[in-house]
């Protein structure tokens, strides 16, 4: 296991994070206490060090056994964890983003964690009521109490990321230090807007569900995925037949030439994917070693660029407005009178 440098900070977390939704049973699925105590020492045997948590995973039993698990060595460890949905808190009050949401969270988390901080503390998603003004705020007080060492966004719009960064930096308070998107071959369209955002910001980038939700694994080529739970906790994502055909064949050519399983090379193009300037870290569950082990090994998996760009054309999405008006060659030659090829470009978007 390598590691990286967790976007404009100074903290080393390992290439991979170990995501630990499958922490408990709680959900009717998962990990018994014993059962995660393997996966994690394995894990931290192979050189892993970063664990993503949410206090809704399995109800809060993630969370707890999470923190028996590092509570031996607390400091070697990279804890996050998120705060929004707390999934099975029946109460209007507790949930959301508001500032006291918020803060009772981080206090259940820090609990069942057993510590004193957590490492990164994520906003979940969205509530679509509360104000990224608000959020900003109260993220800045937990900075200052030493509740969190950092802060991150994760399933928010690329606009609201920005508002957040604009507003840290008009206080002179913390930034965000990385945000968490969904990426993989079966969900390609936070390229469009954050990718320019985390290199122009210095955000790292984690990404959710590489493998689909279970759809790039080989597992399920029939139609019938409906509804279906992949190993690491998601539900299964359903792209359209044609264009989930066309991936699998790219993987099946791509795997059979590089002597690895479909799953490998899923993630070894996620990883091969990262923007310039950022570090790309994917978060992947699993319920046993074997399945640990499977995804470890995408990491010695280097692709060549032919190989990446047969990926590329299988998974390719629209690049939708403004974006095809803005790499059109005619627009291109028009505001540079007629001059685009002889313009350097930056190597980092600006902001």
């Amino acid at each position: 296991m390598r590691y990286r440098v967790f976007g404009r900070t100074g903290l080393r977390v390992s290439q991979a994070a170990l995501g630990t939704a499958t922490f408990g049973t709680a959900w009717g699925w998962g990990c018994t206490p014993e059962e995660a105590q393997v996966v994690f020492e394995r894990f931290v045997d192979a050189g892993g060090n970063f664990f993503d948590c949410a206090d809704g995973y399995q109800n809060g039993q993630s969370e707890t056994i999470l923190g028996d698990l590092i509570a031996h060595d607390r400091d070697n460890f990279i804890v996050s964890t998120k705060y929004t949905t707390a999934v099975g808190m029946q109460s209007i009050a507790k949930t959301g983003n508001s500032r006291k949401a918020m803060m009772a969270s981080i206090e259940g988390s820090l609990k069942r964690l057993k510590t004193d901080f957590v490492d990164i503390y994520w906003v979940h998603m969205p509530d679509l009521v509360t104000s990224t003004d608000e959020i900003v705020r109260g993220l800045e007080d937990l900075v200052r109490s030493g509740k969190t060492r950092y802060i991150g966004m994760s399933d928010f719009p690329a606009w609201k990321v920005a508002r957040a960064l604009t507003q840290a930096e008009i206080r002179g308070t913390e930034p965000l230090a990385a945000i968490q998107v969904e990426h993989s071959l079966a969900a390609r369209t936070v390229e469009r807007e954050f990718f320019p955002l985390a290199q122009a910001y210095g955000l790292a980038i984690m990404a959710w569900s590489p493998l689909g939700g279970g759809t790039l694994s080989g597992k399920y080529r029939d139609k019938n995925i409906k509804g279906r739970v992949n190993q690491g906790g998601g539900p299964v994502r359903q792209i359209p037949e044609e264009s989930r055909e066309a991936i699998v064949a790219a993987l099946d050519e791509v795997a059979a030439a590089t002597g690895a399983t479909p799953a490998q090379v899923a993630l070894a193009w996620v990883v091969a994917k990262e923007p310039l300037g950022t570090a790309m870290i994917p978060v992947f569950g699993a319920r046993t070693v074997e399945q640990l082990d499977q995804n470890l090994a995408a990491f010695e998996l280097k692709l060549s660029p032919g190989q990446v760009a047969t990926l590329d054309r299988a998974s390719a999405v629209p690049l939708g407005f403004p974006y095809e008006i803005m790499n059109d060659p005619a627009m291109r030659a028009l505001h540079t009178g007629g001059h685009w090829d002889l313009l350097d470009e930056p190597v980092l978007p600006r902001p």
